[in-house]
């Protein structure tokens, strides 16, 4: 190796090792670590190939054999996306690693030597497709990076097996690992930004949880403190209407108001059920039909809606079952209603009504509010934007029911203006 090649070479790859370290030591991450002991390892592999470093080559592979499937595991984020052949990936990796080093220390090198290194190369690209194909937009550089390496083995590995030399460059090889550092270092880089931005996203929607689990233990004492007062009450009327029965026989006023205490008292009641028992937690998925849990979420605003006139329709064209949290489906509705029923109320509307429809797969909140601003449209769904005055609302509403339909029930939601209102439609998968 030239003393130019190897100045440039073994800058680019300080850099490269530092800058790995150095994010690994800040965040953490297992990526990093296993790119720099993978990128660490193919520099002295290459420094033995030449014999600037002392050190047996074929010895060099089996850290970089390693440390390719630990890394390819941890960027490819296969717990998420194969989670079922995570477990055999890495035992393949381990096994061929122990292989070579096995035929190492035995003295057969000749076979290492002959070892077609560009299929494993090939396998691995082909997985990184298959995972870009699934979602994971990051997975395609790696693709680019892994797919010029496998191009540069296979020539490498013809050369080695068959003496035949292709190309002819000396440094094919080295040039290869630059490329395939500089372009994974910034993609991993890259990945590590979204990771961060989705755990905030994750830890908002903990937060958002964790005040309507707050919510539903402070509503369940209110409902244990109620609930004797109100059977207290319920006697009281209960022993009137009987001395009503035994004395006034026919009084008939009397008795027609205690029956309306009555119902009024049972229909508080039941109220504070149905507020403790909403929210309430989901612990686990369940099955459940979409109209049961767009019920859930009218049994407790329409007392609020019939108050301020507001029609609501609901219009069940064909429902469907969901496999996931009915009460975080029932929360994201009632956002969706009062959003409605706030514009409603601000923009003084005549005639005003909210329409909910369920039709194959799809979920539609429509209502007449005169539609909202198509400057902040696309503005929305993000945290902490509100059209609301300050302190009347937090703009979390729609970024948390968006958060809940994308991660938890792998549905779209979009917003678009109306004749004369907006319409909410939600895609289920």
């Amino acid at each position: 190796m030239s003393d130019l090649f190897l100045g440039f070479y073994l800058g680019v790859f300080s850099i490269i090792l530092l800058f790995n370290l150095l994010w690994y030591l800040y965040n953490k991450e297992k990526a990093y670590l296993y790119y720099f002991f993978l990128h660490l390892s193919l520099v002295i592999f290459a420094l033995s190939i030449y014999k600037i470093l002392v050190f047996p080559t074929a010895l060099c592979i089996v850290p970089v054999i390693l440390f390719t499937f630990l890394f390819t595991k941890e960027f490819l984020n296969l717990d998420k996306y194969y989670k079922n052949i995570t477990k055999r990936f890495l035992y393949s990796g381990f096994i061929f690693s122990a292989i070579l080093f096995f035929l190492f220390i035995t003295g057969n090198q000749n076979i290492i030597k002959y070892t077609p290194f560009s299929f494993l190369i090939l396998a691995i690209v082909l997985l990184a497709y298959s995972v870009y194909k699934k979602g994971f937009e990051l997975a395609k550089y790696f693709v680019i990076a892994w797919g010029v390496n496998y191009i540069i083995i296979l020539l490498t590995d013809i050369n080695r097996i068959f003496g035949i030399d292709i190309l002819h460059f000396e440094y094919l090889s080295q040039v290869g690992n630059i490329l395939e550092a500089v372009i994974l270092s910034f993609a991993l880089f890259a990945k590590t930004k979204i990771f961060q931005k989705e755990r905030n996203e994750k830890e908002k929607m903990l937060i958002h949880q964790s005040r309507l689990a707050s919510m539903g233990e402070m509503l369940a004492n209110i409902s244990h403190q109620w609930r004797q007062p109100l059977n207290r009450v319920a006697s009281f009327i209960m022993n009137m209407q009987m001395h009503i029965m035994d004395n006034y026989k026919n009084e008939k006023y009397l008795f027609e108001k205690l029956e309306e205490s009555q119902n009024q008292l049972e229909y508080m009641s039941n109220t504070i059920d149905d507020f403790t028992n909403f929210y309430k937690k989901d612990k686990q998925k369940e099955y459940f039909l979409v109209s049961n849990a767009i019920n859930n979420a009218i049994t407790i605003i329409s007392p609020t809606l019939k108050s301020n006139k507001i029609e609501l329709i609901l219009d069940i064209k064909k429902d469907f079952e969901l496999n996931t949290y009915p009460k975080e489906l029932a929360q994201v509705l009632l956002n969706l209603l009062q959003n409605s029923k706030d514009a409603i109320f601000l923009n003084n509307i005549e005639n005003a009504k909210i329409e909910i429809i369920v039709d194959k797969k799809e979920l539609i909140v429509r209502d007449n509010a005169e539609g909202i601003n198509e400057n902040i449209l696309n503005k929305i769904f993000e945290p902490y934007f509100t059209t609301k005055e300050r302190y009347k609302g937090t703009g979390l509403g729609l970024y948390m029911s968006k958060m809940i339909l994308e991660k938890n029930m792998y549905a779209t939601i979009k917003a678009t203006n109306i004749n004369n209102g907006v319409e909410f439609r939600i895609n289920f998968q």
